[in-house]
């Protein structure tokens, strides 16, 4: 949901002049709040940041206009001084380190003073200690560092760092001719870029999923998050800054990551070919060189460095139902009810900002909502979860708890003068006693846990689950849609202004959130859904991508926005199902809902003046199709939950493109309209209104139709005819998909039939992860993880399921495996426990027979099913073939 005020949030524009004058008022709000010693240090570092900068521009002139101005001067650095496994220099303009923080990372970090200033990055988790001891050689002109994997070399005169593996290639290197450049209080680095070379991620950003778009035109993004309704495929800044990007070039792939939360901007070639230029408007020059060669290794490494997503409780990954607004109650239980009556599965419902008292946060509306907590509880029992909206603007208003604590605790943010900051939010435009609000400073960490403590109430109701918005944060009214760049933010006891902080607002809520929420419920799972955040924000919420539009555009658009997010770091990613503003035809929302299958966040919303965007508002025969798309969903939750962890456990994204697993195949470098969900099953939707054939890329190796068993043969492009109800999707080969029958709510999944289809291969394996799906417990082991193994010649094909691993047992159930076979097999038989000792053969049943059968099986165009228990032990599956297969 996002605001609708006269004036559309635009920061392109954004003059940082504004803050030339604030290091004094600075230091004196600091000092008034009686931290002497930060406001000496603040008044001098902010005079020095903010008293000569220059205006920043739109983002498709800001490079161009600003970069290569002033560069390091000749003979700049002196030769190094080792320390452990960080090489210093200095000069007059300041100090360089290049630290060695694993054998395939490395940071390069420049600061204008002497010294390096304390402070903990936003972004970067503690890891703790790293095992690297790199070999340093110093010469007079150029100093190399190197680890098991890499080569980094530093030219002193003039400066200019570059990057190599072992055996010598440039994997990435500063431009000769600019290398760093220095503007007042800001900086670039410009990288040569070669022509095959492809860049991926930058967080949430429109375009190609490739940044060197189309003919190497080259992209052009500011990271400055921006409230930004309806928009499209031209707009930047949008809601979210991730100052990481991803190169792949003949195979390989290196990551860079620039960790500042200052407005930042990355030209891709666009502004000055044969050139990646990155830089910020203040703040140290300070990023990370991330090796792979394997993307997937980039994507774990960066992680490694920056968090990964919490295992999600696995409700979040039903279908879920919102708009602006549902209310009152009866309205809600409507909808509730007509999923139930029409057997559409779903799990969740949202409220937006009309179920608040005056859209004041932590309140409810009890002319609408009389009884919220016998509501939730109905709810509950008829398996929904409800999820509602709390926003980072408590109205200022005396005897509103919220504003009353926040003044007596200081957790609001101030303006320059040390006054408490207001602004016109969505209380602004309440039908009674509207008024101004004010923003909680979520760098300060004893108003982060104020803020999280808030939530009380909305849990003790029963709320299952926090959706954070307009954390830009966004202010209605003014030219550049948020607070002035001269407010002021705690930082955790080093105050800086919104010119720092701006962009890590909305992480930083979601921080307090995800906090809140484990505090008052410390044996369930949060979950938060914001809508701002910064690299690092994985760690405490999923992220959706605003508001978008009903049209075929911005669909395509949003199937290359969450791949290139899940690139950055954010494998928990939706858009709103038929976009959020306008009316989609009921091709356009049949279409987004069944690419919504796959999106790891799976939402219909829309906004207040568009048409309600429920699976049966377009008629029987699109509702028929809408909610077996829906069906689809909940069959395949249990190979969704196996990949959503291991995208917990790894950074790789369950929802990725073709270049993270065929990375080596140049056909697939710029594919961004069909995805790879998890390692086994590629997903080509319709993405074109009257669509009547598909093309896809299948890369190399052998392919299964999921719908036939059809075997396609890789390394080609095929046709394939669709109608309405299609969704291509092929297995590869050897993958094992993991199913249930079809259920209505995520609460029905324990006792149910474990359906596993294994396509055929010579050698293929896998593994299964099922826990609680609600709990911590898997923390502490009680998880269940089992490995499928398929080995397969002429005479017979052995599925092995390895004793498990961890101390959880999903409720009794059976257990089916399916195979595409190209014809009968003679005989089958099956071994249970540790030992696998003794072989029972199956017997052969009808199709229908295999149903209710406790054990048999059966085979009927070209699959065959077998059935058995699922002893949650050691089993084997032997299946002879006939001599003429």
């Amino acid at each position: 949901m996002g605001q609708h005020s006269p004036i559309i949030a635009v920061t392109r524009n954004l003059n940082l002049q504004n803050d030339s004058q604030t290091g004094i008022r600075l230091g004196i709000k600091t000092l008034l709040r009686s931290h002497l010693l930060y406001a000496l240090i603040a008044v001098g570092l902010f005079w020095q940041a903010c008293g000569t900068a220059k205006p920043i521009d739109s983002p498709r002139t800001t490079p161009s206009e600003n970069n290569h101005v002033q560069g390091l001067s000749s003979g700049a650095m002196a030769a190094p001084v080792l320390n452990g496994k960080t090489l210093l220099f200095r000069n007059s303009q300041g100090t360089l380190e290049v630290t060695a923080v694993s054998d395939d990372v490395i940071r390069v970090h420049f600061t204008r003073v002497s010294s390096f200033e304390p402070g903990d990055s936003y972004a970067v988790v503690d890891s703790g200690p790293v095992d690297v001891d790199p070999k340093v050689d110093v010469g007079p002109d150029s100093t190399t560092m190197q680890t098991p994997a890499l080569k980094v070399t530093v030219r002193q005169n003039p400066l200019r760092i570059s990057f190599a593996d072992l055996a010598g290639d440039s994997l990435d290197e500063d431009d000769p001719d600019h290398g760093m450049t220095f503007n007042d209080n800001g900086y670039s680095v410009s990288k040569r870029l070669p022509e095959d070379e492809h860049v991926y991620g930058f967080g949430e950003k429109n375009g190609r999923l490739d940044k060197r778009g189309w003919n190497l035109g080259g992209y052009n993004y500011v990271m400055w998050n921006t409230d930004t309704y309806m928009h499209d495929a031209a707009t930047d800044p949008l809601y979210v800054s991730v100052p990481f990007y991803m190169s792949l070039r003949q195979g390989k792939a290196h990551g860079v990551f620039l960790d500042s939360t200052w407005r930042s901007f990355f030209d891709v070639g666009h502004d000055h070919p044969g050139l990646l230029t990155f830089g910020a408007a203040g703040g140290d020059l300070d990023y990370y060189f991330i090796n792979g060669p394997d993307p997937k290794q980039v994507i774990e490494r960066y992680t490694a460095l920056t968090g990964r997503m919490p295992l999600p409780p696995l409700w979040s990954l039903g279908y879920n139902q919102c708009r602006y607004s549902y209310y009152p109650e009866s309205r809600v239980r409507e909808i509730a009810n007509t999923f139930r009556e029409k057997k559409i599965p779903a799990d969740v419902i949202w409220l937006d900002i009309d179920y608040q008292d005056n859209y004041k946060p932590f309140t409810w509306n009890h002319d609408r909502f009389p009884d919220p907590k016998k509501m939730i509880s109905d709810l509950k029992a008829e398996h929904f979860r409800l999820v509602c909206i709390v926003d980072p603007h408590p109205k200022m208003q005396k005897g509103y708890e919220p504003y009353d604590e926040g003044i007596r605790g200081d957790y609001f943010v101030k303006s320059a003068n040390g006054s408490v900051y207001q602004g016109p939010v969505w209380p602004s435009h309440a039908k009674d006693n509207p008024g101004p609000s004010v923003f909680p400073d979520f760098s300060n960490p004893a108003a982060r846990k104020w803020w999280g403590q808030l939530y009380r109430g909305l849990m003790d109701d029963g709320i299952a689950g926090i959706w954070n918005d307009m954390d830009e944060p966004s202010v209605f009214d003014t030219p550049s849609g948020t607070m002035p760049v001269s407010v002021v933010f705690e930082n955790d006891g080093q105050p800086a202004t919104g010119n720092q902080m701006h962009n890590v607002n909305g992480q930083l809520m979601s921080r307090a959130t995800f906090d809140g929420l484990s505090q008052l419920r410390p044996d369930t799972r949060p979950f938060v859904l914001t809508r701002s955040s910064f690299a690092g924000g994985q760690r405490y919420a999923a992220l959706w991508t605003g508001d978008s539009t009903s049209d075929w555009s911005s669909l395509r658009q949003s199937l290359a926005m969450l791949l290139g997010l899940g690139l950055s770091g954010f494998p928990f990613v939706g858009s709103d199902i038929g976009g959020f503003v306008g009316a989609p035809s009921a091709e356009l929302y049949t279409r987004w809902l069944q690419f919504g299958v796959f999106s790891p966040f799976m939402r219909s919303h829309s906004d207040s003046g568009s048409p309600s965007k429920e699976p049966w508002m377009f008629g029987y025969s699109d509702e028929a199709i809408n909610k077996r798309a829906i069906e689809l969903r909940y069959e395949l939750l249990p190979y969704i939950y196996n990949v959503m962890d291991q995208a917990a456990e790894t950074g790789v994204p369950a929802l990725r493109p073709l270049l993270m697993d065929f990375s080596k195949d140049e056909h697939v470098a710029a594919i961004d309209d069909e995805f790879l969900f998890g390692d086994d099953l590629l997903v080509a939707p319709v993405l074109h209104e009257g669509a009547t054939q598909r093309d896809i890329y299948l890369p190399a190796g052998d392919w299964y139709d999921y719908w036939t068993g059809e075997r396609v043969a890789g390394g080609q492009t095929i046709h394939a005819p669709v109608t309405l109800d299609s969704i291509p999707m092929y297995v590869r080969g050897g993958g094992f998909i993991f199913r249930q029958p079809v259920i209505q709510s995520t609460d029905e999944m324990p006792g149910n039939t474990l359906d596993v289809l294994a396509a055929p291969a010579k050698e293929a394996e896998a593994s299964l992860y099922e826990d609680d799906g609600k709990s911590l417990g898997y923390q502490n082991g009680s998880f269940m993880k089992r490995d499928f193994h398929q080995i397969s010649n002429a005479q017979k094909t052995t599925i092995e399921i390895s004793d498990p691993e961890g101390s959880y047992r999903p409720a009794k159930r059976d257990l089916i495996v399916e195979l595409w076979m190209a014809s009968k097999p003679s005989n089958i038989s099956f071994e249970t426990g540790k030992k696998l000792s003794q072989q029972t053969a199956l017997p052969e049943l009808t199709t229908d027979a295999t149903t209710n059968a406790l054990s048999g099986w059966s085979f009927a165009s070209g699959l065959l099913t077998v059935k058995c228990p699922d002893n949650f032990t050691a089993t084997k599956l032997t299946i002879e073939h006939n001599s003429s297969q």
